[in-house]
């Protein structure tokens, strides 16, 4: 799409210019652009979904000005870290939001093709935008999320308490009613090969379970799983039979039958989530899931009832390895896993937390 369009039940879409590298700096164009939008449709408020660095700062201020109330729901870090998932490989890293923008200037932390100075004048366009943009947000009327985590990084970063607020992710789970979830005899591993996805740490889980665990790395391409056994150390498993890399393996595929027939998900994600989509997938396929300690996780996740939470690798595989022996277990922690997904994704409880953003 590259103008505005109507849909066939009369909705509007404005076309938006990219907030690429000097879209902050040379806002004449998107200027143009919103002002357009402002005038024509005449919000009373104005609502930011995702990633807030992919947007222009213009959005937020034009808005402030014009007397729009702006609410932002934030669905990663982003605000404050380059890396947009506030984690590195040992797991939760913060210290942009502690010690300021700039640490990823002097640090090596930045997961970036662009080295030297060419890699620097972009963290430092980037490292100034943050700041520019902090003024910004912690202005909004209201910013939300799904987790008491990113509550606390919230006010952290400036945002009043009292302009934070919690709501469910909203997801369509229409795509998960033609499966029939059944109790298999092996795991699932929906894989990325992201640091933030936990990808590094399969094999410290894979090197404690017993040699009756079966695990299936589910992934999109024979290109993503060559990378992966050759950089994270999974050969090893393979060979011995423990690890099987599937090929093509997504939603418009046969991801949904994959996930339906197993006895579980292993999800070895190490950023704060707040809510994952495959979380959502999983738990409304009446899924037990692994997952570490981290994010919205043991928030919600009660082990052995809804789903399993571990500090360690050694403590997943435990879990995993009992799952493994007990159909009487597996039982009990699907039935909690679809009561959970119920709960998360109730439209109602959206709504009334909109609603009362918009009534004050």
């Amino acid at each position: 799409m590259t103008e505005d369009k109507v849909e066939e039940d009369g909705t509007k879409l404005y076309y938006r210019y990219p907030c690429n590298f000097t879209a902050n700096w040379f806002q004449g164009k998107h200027k143009k652009q919103y002002t357009h939008v402002l005038d024509d449709f005449n919000p009373d408020t104005i609502f930011t979904l995702g990633s807030v660095t992919n947007k222009s700062i213009i959005y937020w201020s034009m808005a402030r000005k014009r007397g729009i109330k702006v609410i932002s729901k934030i669905f990663m870090q982003d605000f404050f870290c380059y890396n947009y998932y506030a984690n590195d490989e040992r797991g939760l890293c913060t210290k942009c939001l502690d010690l300021g923008f700039k640490e990823a200037l002097f640090r090596n932390c930045v997961r970036s093709n662009d080295k030297g100075l060419k890699g620097f004048i972009k963290k430092l366009n980037s490292t100034i935008n943050r700041y520019r943009l902090q003024r910004e947000l912690t202005k909004a009327d209201a910013v939300i999320t799904s987790s008491q985590q990113q509550v606390g990084f919230y006010v952290r970063y400036g945002i009043h308490r009292d302009h934070c607020y919690t709501t469910p992710l909203y997801f369509n789970g229409d795509k998960l009613k033609k499966y029939n979830p059944t109790m298999g005899d092996y795991f699932v591993f929906v894989a990325q090969n992201r640091i933030d996805k936990g990808i590094h740490l399969l094999k410290d889980v894979l090197e404690h379970c017993n040699s009756n665990v079966k695990v299936v790395a589910a992934y999109t391409s024979q290109k993503s799983i060559d990378f992966a056994l050759n950089n994270y150390g999974l050969q090893t498993y393979v060979d011995e039979g423990i690890l099987e890399m599937r090929n093509e393996c997504t939603w418009k595929t046969n991801l949904g039958e994959v996930i339906a027939a197993s006895r579980g998900v292993i999800n070895p994600s190490i950023w704060p989530s707040t809510t994952e989509f495959v979380l959502l997938e999983v738990l409304g396929l009446k899924k037990p899931v692994f997952t570490y300690k981290v994010g919205i996780h043991p928030e919600i996740i009660k082990s052995g009832y809804n789903g399993f939470v571990a500090d360690t690798s050694v403590a997943m595989a435990a879990q995993i390895n009992e799952l493994a022996n007990n159909k009487y277990l597996y039982k009990d922690v699907s039935d909690g896993a679809y009561k959970l997904y119920q709960q998360m994704t109730d439209w109602e409880g959206w709504k009334n937390t909109l609603k009362e953003i918009l009534g004050k």
